[in-house]
This record gives C-alpha cells, sequence and structure tokens, in this order.
C-alpha cells in the first residue's frame, strides 16, 4: 500500500518519509536549469534523492527519460503513483543511496542532486561527485543543490563554519552531533547522526578536483516560511558543473 505523504509544517517544504529533511514543493533556478536541459536530452537523465518527485514529474512532462533513484521505497511508491500513465514508460525507478549506489558509465546527459549532499561525509561526497562525473556522458551536466551553514536550526553554528573555512578546513561545515541542533524535547532516532552543510565554494573544489568544469556557483535563498517573514538569505548552495 503507498504511504500517504506526510502533511507540510513549514511552508514550500514536505517532510520526507525517513526524518532525512525536507522536498521543496516548487523548483529553485537549479532544478528549473535541469528539467529546461533534460527535456532537449537524447539520453536518459537521472533524479538521485528525488523524493516524491518535484523534478522528475515536470522532467517526464517536457519529455526526459528519467531514472529517478532514492533510498526511501516509499518516496518511489508516490512517485510512481503521482505519474500520469502517458509517463510511466519514460520513467525507471530504483531504490538505493549514495555513495553506494552505482550506474554503466556514460548513461545520463543529466543528473540532478539536490538536497542530499550535505547527508553524506566529505568523503562520500568526494566519491559521489567523482561517480556522477563517470556516469555523465561527455557534455552532460550535473546539477547539484546543498543546505548551506546559513539556514536550519544549525545556522547558529554559522561563525564557527566560517572560521573554520578561514583556517582551510576542507570540511568546514561539518557537525558530528545533529542531534544537539535539535529543539528541545526532539527525539534524535531517525534524525541523522551528522551534517555536513556545503557552500558554493565547497562544491565548486569538489567538481574541479573531480574533473569537472564548473558553469555555475551560487547562493540560493529559501522560501519564506510565513506570510510577512524574511526570506532566508543563503539557505542553499546550487552549482552546475560540465563534463568536458
Amino acid at each position: 500500500m503507498t504511504p500517504p505523504i506526510p502533511k507540510s509544517f513549514v511552508k514550500g517544504f514536505v517532510p520526507t518519509l525517513n526524518n532525512r529533511g525536507f522536498m521543496a514543493e516548487t523548483l529553485d533556478e537549479i532544478s528549473k536549469s535541469f528539467v529546461a536541459y533534460a527535456a532537449q536530452a537524447d539520453r536518459p537523465v537521472l533524479d538521485i534523492g528525488c523524493a516524491y518527485g518535484v523534478a522528475t514529474l515536470p522532467a517526464l512532462a517536457a519529455g526526459a527519460r528519467v531514472v529517478a533513484c532514492d533510498m526511501e521505497q516509499g518516496h518511489i511508491d508516490i512517485l510512481m503513483e503521482k505519474t500520469p500513465p502517458a509517463e510511466r514508460a519514460r520513467l525507471e525507478c530504483r531504490v538505493a543511496s549514495l555513495p553506494e549506489v552505482d550506474f554503466p558509465h556514460e548513461t545520463f546527459n543529466a543528473i540532478l542532486c539536490s538536497r542530499l549532499l550535505h547527508f553524506l561525509s566529505g568523503a562520500d561526497i568526494e566519491t559521489s561527485i567523482s561517480k556522477m562525473r563517470d556516469w555523465l556522458a561527455p557534455g552532460g551536466k550535473a546539477f547539484l543543490i546543498a543546505d548551506t551553514p546559513y539556514t536550519g536550526p544549525w545556522k547558529s553554528n554559522a561563525a564557527v563554519y566560517e572560521e573554520k573555512k578561514r583556517q582551510g578546513d576542507t570540511w568546514p561545515g561539518l557537525i558530528d552531533r545533529f542531534a544537539d541542533f535539535l529543539p528541545p524535547g526532539a527525539a534524535a532516532i531517525g534524525h541523522p547522526e551528522f551534517l555536513n552543510p556545503l557552500d558554493p565554494d565547497i562544491l565548486r573544489t569538489v567538481c574541479r578536483n573531480a574533473g569537472f568544469a564548473v558553469e555555475k556557483a551560487v547562493f540560493l535563498d529559501g522560501l519564506v516560511s510565513r506570510p510577512g517573514a524574511a526570506k532566508p538569505e543563503k539557505a542553499h548552495a546550487g552549482l552546475i558543473a560540465v563534463k568536458k
């Protein structure tokens, strides 16, 4: 039986089924670029960490062949149920996670990895980015979005992050104990043990080290959570990289 999508308690975001953050209900500029690029692709595209399909569904609607991958079977079940029957032949789903998942060499024209990398260790981020480059055909693009140290409850640690970055720490946003940043009384069970927020500079460095050419690396503002609230600045890091 397909599980229900959890009710949103943060405007613009839907909780995942596995406590691994939220899926945005709208596309940011990097995800929009992925959908536009996917519409013209002559090979399949990959949406890894697809959640309920906020990017997969419009890519399918634009005519792309999409491989949707997520670690949570419930997310895949919901995505398949939401996919119009006429588009299901162009959708392939896989339950797997980074960095363990693998695909054949030069399979895809584009890869979207949205709001997933900050759940990985530095070594696993490097492995995942290198794998993505291998999966892309020459000229293919990786579209990456990650949470930064300036969003969520861990933004109180931003000054520590900035000092570590000044000192040359490779992964200055790494939070060893995510539970320390949960609201009082919140249970740590089910939440990640650690978090590794990133910024555009770090994403750029990792991608260049993996052999990508970086086309764009920017901060993305967050969504307004309630009427009258200020839009969170620098909430996400976005990057587009090209396999030369």
